[in-house]
């Protein structure tokens, strides 16, 4: 009996000593990794702007945006900090944008996607097709981003994401101006529209009557099935629940339910021209 009590205690001062170890250790190393990775953010800074002077920070949702200007005050670019969620978790990266909009770099930062396989995403010949990309030209996986077999979910997140982000820039901080779509001032009739998913176009079709939408089918995707059903018919009940495109899309297929909001709303800006 006095030999089990005797181990309990010395395994729980031994876990008890790790623990600390583990804490000191930590508290050394944090600041030595944050110094670290922000001289390499600098750097990277660097060579997308070169000679630039200063940066500010905007925070637009879950995004990150460095302004960064040059000794004059002159906006040479934006830099921003975003999360695509990729096969195995989270893939932090930085899109470089010059004061024209154009991309100019992409930074993968961190991810935990396969190596030889997922980790196509660090590779250049996979970034280089975004170069030279702004939020005026369209950004979609399999048509004008080459996805790479047997890392589909990586290649297509990075690039809808990007996409996203482009456009973010755009409306933000470029003046690029958006449709604003008043559904109570679509005319009666059946409209169709289309927007990118996680696999490819998503075509709808919306029909509106009396101000209303009150129906909205999606007549062609290439989701995985097991995956759309996270979004079809949810997004669209609740567009049409609600009468207006703000809707939540965190399902369990996000990509797509976004896919859907964005052609309905394609849809009926269609209709307004």
């Amino acid at each position: 009996m006095r030999d089990i009590i005797r181990l309990s205690l010395t395994l729980a001062l031994v876990g008890i000593l790790s623990a600390g170890l583990l804490t000191v250790v930590h508290g050394i190393t944090e600041p030595i990794i944050a110094e670290r990775q922000e001289e390499e953010y600098r750097q990277a800074l660097e060579s997308y702007f070169p000679g630039f002077a200063s940066f500010e920070t905007e925070e637009i949702e879950d995004d990150r945006f460095d302004l960064i200007y040059d000794g004059d005050g002159n906006l040479k670019g934006i830099m921003s900090t975003s999360v695509a969620m990729g096969y195995e978790g989270d893939i932090v990266y930085n899109l470089a944008v010059d004061a024209e909009g154009n991309i100019v770099g992409l930074r993968v930062v961190a991810h935990s996607e396969t190596p030889g396989i997922g980790d196509v995403i660090t590779t250049e010949s996979f970034k280089e097709q975004f170069y030279g990309k702004s939020f005026d030209d369209p950004i979609t996986a399999n048509e004008d981003i080459d996805i790479v077999s047997g890392a589909t979910v990586s290649t297509v997140a990075i690039t809808n994401s990007v996409r996203r982000v482009i456009g973010v820039i755009g409306e933000e901080f470029m003046g690029l101006e958006t449709i604003e779509v008043d559904i109570t001032r679509v005319p009666d009739g059946v409209y169709e529209g289309s927007a990118p998913g996680l696999m490819g176009p998503i075509v709808v079709s919306v029909e509106v009557r009396g101000g209303e939408i009150v129906d909205i089918e999606v007549l062609e995707h290439e989701e995985t099935p097991t995956y759309f059903i996270e979004a079809y018919p949810l997004i669209p009940d609740l567009i049409i629940e609600n009468q207006h495109f703000d809707v939540d899309t965190k399902t369990g297929a996000t990509v797509s339910a976004e896919g859907i909001v964005n052609a309905v709303e394609d849809a009926l800006a269609g209709a307004m021209e």
